[in-house]
């Protein structure tokens, strides 16, 4: 198993209540399964909150006497007090990412936007959180003055972000109901490189192409070209600006055999040339 996590405190298993703050990280961390099963079962639960985003794979949830399983893309929510089970395993690679945090105004915050009407929230896999979970690990590990504040910020900023697209929806907690979707966006997630055909990702949904367009755009507020387009758009900045790699290499990387195409993609999406952008970093 891949384990990277950040902490404000020592582990406590059951959590820290903090009645100062109005809201506060306590750990953060991510988790990618390999060969072990991972498990959890506390059964008083923990007395601060929880929050888990599956990014790959499934989870086995129990809530009450109802057992269900958790695709890619959802996020599971648990308030102060309320038990946890729940297990992954190994061959299904999953991978979650965490976060536990506390605060006097913790419960307002989560019942505002929207995300205590339900334990499982489908959201779609939402590059900015992922980016602001990978921040708050850096900035808890890094122990820099003013740490515990930024911290709070990001938290702050996801939870509006995980709201605002439960609103965004029509009926808010219907995306529930399209496991075929979230598959499907894991499955992009993982093959974003490849030429991928709308009909051929409909069909292995059992769906006319106009209704997996529709569904997608339920689940992630965009179409299924769009999406694609973001995540090769994403990747290609990374690479550019973290690697060696020039921008008719990165272009293929990302599934672009004509550099020049993906020069003009780039552009519209990012607003400057690629190599525009890699200089940006040398």
């Amino acid at each position: 198993m891949i384990s990277i996590s950040g902490d404000a405190h020592s582990w406590h298993e059951f959590g820290i209540e903090n009645k100062e703050q109005f809201l506060a990280v306590n750990w953060c961390g991510y988790q990618k399964l390999l060969t072990k099963s991972l498990s959890r079962s506390r059964d008083q639960g923990r007395v601060d909150y929880q929050l888990i985003y599956i990014t790959q794979g499934k989870g086995t949830f129990r809530f009450g006497h109802e057992t269900i399983e958790v695709a890619s893309g959802n996020l599971v929510i648990y308030i102060p007090g309320q038990p946890q089970y729940y297990s992954y395993k190994a061959e299904d690679g999953t991978e979650a990412y965490w976060i536990h945090f506390t605060g006097y105004g913790a419960h307002d915050y989560l019942q505002q936007f929207g995300l205590l009407n339900q334990s499982v929230h489908t959201v779609g896999i939402m590059d900015e959180v992922i980016g602001l979970f990978k921040k708050i690990v850096q900035e808890l590990n890094s122990h820099m003055p003013l740490g515990l504040h930024l911290t709070t910020a990001y938290l702050y900023e996801m939870l509006t972000l995980l709201g605002r697209r439960l609103q965004t929806t029509d009926e808010p907690g219907t995306q529930g109901r399209h496991p075929d979707i979230n598959q499907m966006i894991a499955f992009i997630h993982e093959k974003y490189s490849r030429n991928l055909s709308i009909s051929d990702l409909a069909g292995e949904c059992s769906l006319s192409v106009f209704r997996f367009i529709h569904k997608f755009k339920e689940v992630t507020g965009m179409t299924p070209m769009k999406y694609i387009t973001e995540i090769r758009m994403n990747e290609a900045k990374k690479l550019l600006s973290e690697s060696s790699l020039h921008v008719k290499e990165v272009a293929a990387v990302v599934g672009y055999d004509n550099p020049l195409y993906f020069s003009r993609i780039f552009r519209s999406t990012v607003g400057i040339p690629p190599s525009e952008y890699k200089k940006k970093f040398q």
